[in-house]
C-alpha cells in the first residue's frame, strides 16, 4: 500500500501514535459506562431492553467499535420488530444504516432502510424522515446515482425549510451542491454552495463551516480561481483550529493538493495528497483514501513514475469496485488507459477506454439529464409557487395597511371634531367639575369605610371556611380510622365466634341445634366477607397508585383458581378472551380487585334453570383511546335495581348477594381511582353485561 508514498513526514507518523495513545485513555473511560449497561441489559425484557440496547450501542460507537455497536442495534430493531413499536423500528434501521455506511456496507441496509421511509413519513416521525432522506441521498451520490440523489435531497430540503433550521438547511444546500460538483455542473454547484454559506452565517456557532468552505474551495478549484480556493481552505482550517476533526484535515489538504494539481505543481500538490491520504488511513476512511490515491496516480503518470501510478490505480480500483464508487471507477478506467497509452501498451489503453467510455455512458445518460431536469425542475416550481404566495401575502398586508391608513385618518378627522366640540363644552364642565369634586370625595370616604368593612368580612368568611375545610377533613380521616378500626375490633370477636360454632359443631349432636349453628357459622362468614370489602374500599381510598405492566390472563386465571376453591357451579361455562400485543400499564392491585368482583358477581349470579346453559365471557379488549374489561352472563340479571342505584354501597342486586351491595361500589371506587369508570348494560340478547374503561398511562418517549 505505502510503495507509492516514500518518505512519509516523520510529523505525521508521531502524529498518529499520539492519538492512538488519546485514543486508549478515551477508551479505558468509556469501558466503565459498556460495563454498567452490559449489566442492566441481562435485567431487562420487552421495551426497557430496547432503550438499554440502543444507548449500549452508542457507547460502542463512541470508542470506535463499529461492528460490535452494530451488533446491539440490530438485537434493539429485533426486539421492536417483536413489539411492532414503530417509533423504535425507524431509529434502530436508521442506526443501524449508519454503521453499515461508516464499515462501508451500506448495500446490507439500503432495502430495510427505503422499507422505514414510508413508515416515517405515514406515522409523522419528520426528525426521523429527515435523518433517512439525508442517508438515502448520500448513498445514492457514493453509487453515482445522482437523479436519486437529487430527488432525496430536494425532499429533505422542503421538510428543512419548513423548520427554518439554518444549520440544516445549510446542510442540505451543501449536500445539493456535492451532487451538482458530481455531475460537473460547476457553476450550479457554487450557487448551492454560496446559498448555504449564507444559512450557515445566520447561526450563532457552526459546526460546520469549515467543511463548508473547503466544498465551495474545492469548487473554485473546478473554476480555475485557485487563489480564491487556496484562502478559502485557510478559512476552513483556521474556523475549527486547533480542535479540527480528522475529516476536516484530510478535506483541506485534498484541496489544497487538488489546486496545486490544477496549476501543475506536482511536488507541492503531491505533498498534500499525501499528508490527506495518511490521515484517511488513521481515520479509516475509505472513499478519501480512494479519492487521495487516484490523484496520486494522476500525478505519478505525469511524472512518468509508472510504478507508483500502476499501484495508486490498483487500490483505486479494488476500493471502488468494492464498494460501488463508480464516479472514481470512471476516472480510474481513464486514468489506466492514459498510463497505458505513455507506455505503448495501446491494446491495454483501447480495453479500459472502452470500460472508461461505457461505464459513464451508463451512468452519464440521456435519460439522467432528463430526470435530473425534472426534478429540478419540479423543486424549481415548488419554489416558484412558495414566491407567489409570500407575494400575495405582502400585497395582502399592504392592502389591509391601505385600509387600516384610510380608517385611521376618518378617525383623525372625527377626532378633531370631537376635540373642537370638547373646547367649547369645557368651560362648562370645569365649572361642573368643581361641585362634583366634592361630591366625590365625599363619595371616595364612603368607599374606603365600605372596602374596609368588606374586607373584614372576607377575612372572617375565608376563616371560617378553612375551618370547614380542616374540620372536613378530620371527619374523614376519622371516618377512615373509624372504618379501620372497627373492622379490625369485630374480626376479633368476629373469629372467636367462628370459633366457637366450629367447636359446637363437633360437640353438638342435637339436630335443631346443629342447624342453628351452621346458619350462625354462615352469617358470620358473611359479615367476616363485608368487614374484609370494607378494608378493601379503605385500603382503595388511601393508597398510592402504582404503575405496573398488567398481565390479564396471569390476573383472571388467579380469580378463577380462587373461584374453583370456593365452589363454581357444575354446568357453568367460562370463556375469555383477550385482545393480543395489549400493553397496559397501571395498578396491578387495583385492576386485580376490579377483575375479581366482577367475575365473581357473574359467577355469584349465575342462571341455575336447567332448561338454560349459564355462561360467563370475559374480554379485555384494545379500543384505541380506552382499554375495556368486559364480563357477560345470561344469569337473574339486575332488572329490579336501577342500573345508577347497582354501584352504591349497601345496594342489593339480589338475595343472593352475601355482601350486602358492597362489591360493585368497590368494583366502582377502584375503576374511579384509576381514572376510569364502570357501566352496566343489557345486550342486544338479553344478557347482562358489565364493562370497565380504563385509560392508557403515558409511554416514555425515546430521546
Amino acid at each position: 500500500m505505502y510503495q507509492f508514498f516514500p518518505n512519509l513526514p516523520k510529523s505525521l507518523v508521531i502524529s498518529v501514535g499520539l492519538i492512538a495513545l488519546c485514543s486508549i485513555k478515551i477508551y479505558a473511560q468509556a469501558n466503565k459506562s459498556i460495563d454498567s449497561l452490559e449489566v442492566i441489559v441481562n435485567q431487562r425484557t420487552g421495551l426497557a431492553k430496547f432503550d438499554i440496547l440502543y444507548d449500549l450501542g452508542f457507547e460502542y460507537f463512541e470508542i470506535g467499535d463499529l461492528k460490535t455497536a452494530l451488533q446491539q442495534f440490530r438485537q434493539a430493531k429485533a426486539i421492536a420488530m417483536i413489539h411492532g413499536d414503530s417509533i423504535r423500528i425507524v431509529k434502530s434501521i436508521r442506526v443501524e444504516f449508519q454503521m453499515l455506511r461508516r464499515l462501508e456496507r451500506s448495500h446490507e441496509g439500503i432495502d430495510a432502510l427505503l422499507y422505514v421511509l414510508p413508515v416515517a413519513q405515514r406515522n409523522g416521525f419528520k426528525d426521523e424522515q429527515k435523518y433517512i432522506l439525508n442517508l438515502l441521498a448520500i448513498h445514492y451520490t457514493l453509487l453515482a446515482n445522482y437523479d436519486k440523489a437529487l430527488e432525496y435531497h430536494f425532499q429533505n430540503l422542503v421538510l428543512r425549510d419548513q423548520d427554518a433550521e439554518h444549520g440544516a438547511i445549510s446542510e442540505s444546500l451543501n449536500n445539493i451542491g456535492v451532487v451538482y460538483f458530481k455531475l460537473r455542473n460547476y457553476p450550479k454547484a457554487l450557487e448551492y454552495y454560496l446559498l448555504a454559506l449564507e444559512h450557515d452565517n445566520k447561526l450563532e456557532n457552526s459546526n460546520f463551516k469549515d467543511q463548508l468552505l473547503i466544498n465551495t474551495a474545492l469548487c473554485y478549484n473546478q473554476l480555475k480561481n485557485f487563489d480564491q480556493a487556496r484562502e478559502l481552505i485557510a478559512q476552513g482550517l483556521n474556523y475549527c483550529a486547533p480542535n479540527c476533526n480528522d475529516y476536516s484535515l484530510l478535506h483541506g489538504e485534498f484541496g489544497l493538493g487538488v489546486s496545486y494539481y490544477g496549476q501543475k505543481l506536482f511536488q507541492e500538490s503531491l505533498s498534500h495528497f499525501k499528508k490527506s491520504f495518511v490521515i484517511a488511513l488513521k481515520s479509516k476512511n475509505i472513499r478519501f483514501q480512494a479519492e487521495n490515491s487516484i490523484y496520486l496516480a494522476h500525478i505519478y503518470v505525469n511524472m512518468e513514475n509508472f510504478d507508483s501510478a500502476f499501484s495508486a490505480l490498483v487500490m483505486t480500483e479494488t476500493i471502488a469496485t468494492k464498494h460501488k464508487y463508480n464516479e472514481l471507477l470512471i476516472e480510474t478506467f481513464k486514468e489506466y488507459s492514459n498510463l497505458y497509452s505513455k507506455q505503448k501498451n495501446y491494446e491495454n489503453a483501447s480495453t479500459y477506454q472502452k470500460k472508461y467510455i461505457n461505464l459513464k455512458d451508463s451512468i452519464y445518460s440521456g435519460e439522467l439529464i432528463d430526470r435530473i431536469a425534472k426534478i429540478q425542475t419540479n423543486f424549481q416550481e415548488r419554489a416558484n409557487i412558495q414566491t407567489i404566495a409570500d407575494k400575495e401575502v405582502v400585497i395582502e398586508r399592504q392592502r389591509s395597511l391601505n385600509i387600516a391608513i384610510a380608517v385611521i385618518a376618518v378617525l383623525a378627522g372625527l377626532l378633531i371634531f370631537v376635540l373642537y366640540r370638547s373646547i367649547k363644552v369645557k368651560r362648562d364642565v370645569n365649572s361642573a367639575l368643581s361641585d362634583a369634586k366634592a361630591i366625590i370625595e365625599d363619595q371616595n370616604r364612603q368607599l374606603m369605610s365600605s372596602n374596609y368593612n368588606l374586607d373584614k368580612e372576607l377575612k372572617e368568611k375565608n376563616r371560617d371556611l378553612q375551618k370547614a375545610n380542616d374540620s372536613l377533613q378530620r371527619v374523614n380521616e376519622e371516618l377512615d380510622n373509624f372504618i379501620y378500626k372497627t373492622s379490625h375490633d369485630i374480626r376479633g370477636p368476629l373469629a372467636s365466634l367462628k370459633g366457637m360454632c366450629n367447636v359446637a359443631l363437633m360437640d353438638v349432636k342435637d339436630e335443631l341445634a346443629l342447624n342453628y349453628l351452621k346458619k350462625l357459622d354462615i352469617t358470620a362468614e358473611k359479615l367476616n366477607t363485608i368487614l374484609t370489602r370494607l378494608l378493601i374500599v379503605n385500603q382503595i381510598n388511601n393508597s398510592a397508585m402504582a404503575s405496573d405492566p398488567i398481565d390479564f390472563d396471569l390476573i383472571i386465571s388467579d380469580v378463577l383458581m380462587l373461584e374453583q376453591k370456593k365452589g363454581l357451579p357444575q354446568r357453568l361455562i367460562i370463556r375469555k378472551s383477550i385482545d393480543e400485543k395489549i400493553l397496559f400499564h397501571s395498578d396491578r392491585e387495583f385492576v386485580r380487585i376490579i377483575m375479581e368482583n366482577l367475575i365473581d358477581n357473574a359467577i355469584k349470579f349465575y342462571n341455575d334453570s336447567d332448561r338454560m346453559q349459564p355462561f360467563v365471557n370475559i374480554a379485555v379488549k384494545d379500543h384505541d383511546q380506552y382499554l375495556g374489561i368486559h364480563v357477560v352472563d345470561n344469569g337473574i340479571g339486575v332488572s329490579e335495581v336501577h342500573p345508577d342505584k347497582i354501584f352504591q354501597m349497601f345496594s342489593r342486586a339480589s338475595e343472593r348477594s352475601e355482601t350486602g351491595g358492597i362489591g360493585l361500589y368497590i368494583t366502582k371506587t377502584a375503576a374511579e381511582k384509576l381514572g376510569g369508570t364502570v357501566h352496566l348494560k343489557t345486550t342486544p340478547e338479553g344478557y347482562t353485561e358489565f364493562y370497565v374503561k380504563l385509560p392508557y398511562a403515558p409511554v416514555r418517549a425515546l430521546a
